[in-house]
């Protein structure tokens, strides 16, 4: 490796714990924790009640703000050898508008994904998170976000089926530009890494791994 910060994304569907688990690799590694905006969005309460009237609007918004949400941690800490861990990758404006646009509109945003995102940072590990549509739902209704109490099943079945396509092994070489990253993908339907240290550990042993085999230390 060089001097540079390790870069660590967690992603997967809607209510699958990336949250949670990037806060436990940052107390782990001590890391800088990066968290996406959501409930900044002032689109997304719209978008859950009728999603193809605020579906641009809010990928959009999300786009955005993610660019620059990266460019100031490579700025600020990647540069700098500090390791980052984020609850999401860039990737997600992809999955979530090829669900939510049109045709036409989802050919105009990825060429306006593939300008902005060509000059970005890039995770080296990228742990995939899934569970099973019911389990996410559970999880969603537990949380209680007022904009997601009108979650639609179909729509998280659907977006699980579209994170499982981008994070295919024959996909993902398309899929991520510039540099195919390390892909450590649990299901975690039956873990729970806040409470259960078997399960914790067994996820933070994963990471340690990863690391070590881009030559750095954990």
């Amino acid at each position: 490796m060089n001097n540079r910060g390790v870069f660590i994304a967690i992603e997967g569907a809607i209510g699958v714990g990336k949250t949670t688990l990037a806060t436990i690799l940052n107390q782990h590694f001590g890391y800088t924790l990066l968290r996406e905006i959501v409930e900044e969005n002032p689109f997304l309460s719209k978008f859950y009640t009728d999603i193809k009237e605020y579906a641009l609007q809010t990928e959009a918004f999300f786009l955005f703000n993610r660019v620059k949400q990266l460019e100031d941690i490579e700025k600020n800490a990647l540069s700098k050898s500090q390791g980052v861990v984020s609850d999401y990758h860039i990737i997600k404006n992809l999955i979530f508008a090829g669900i939510t646009l049109d045709k036409m509109q989802f050919h105009r945003y990825k060429q306006m994904y593939n300008i902005f995102v060509n000059d970005l940072p890039q995770p080296d590990i990228i742990i995939y998170l899934h569970s099973k549509t019911d389990v996410l739902m559970k999880r969603i209704a537990m949380r209680d976000r007022s904009f997601e109490r009108q979650m639609d099943r179909n729509y998280i079945h659907e977006l699980s089926t579209e994170y499982k396509y981008y994070f295919n092994p024959l996909s993902i070489k398309h899929n991520f530009m510039g540099k195919e990253p390390i892909i450590i993908e649990v299901d975690n339907s039956n873990l729970d890494f806040l409470n259960n240290e078997k399960d914790r550990q067994f996820i933070i042993n994963n990471v340690e791994d990863a690391i070590k085999a881009l030559g750095g230390q954990t």
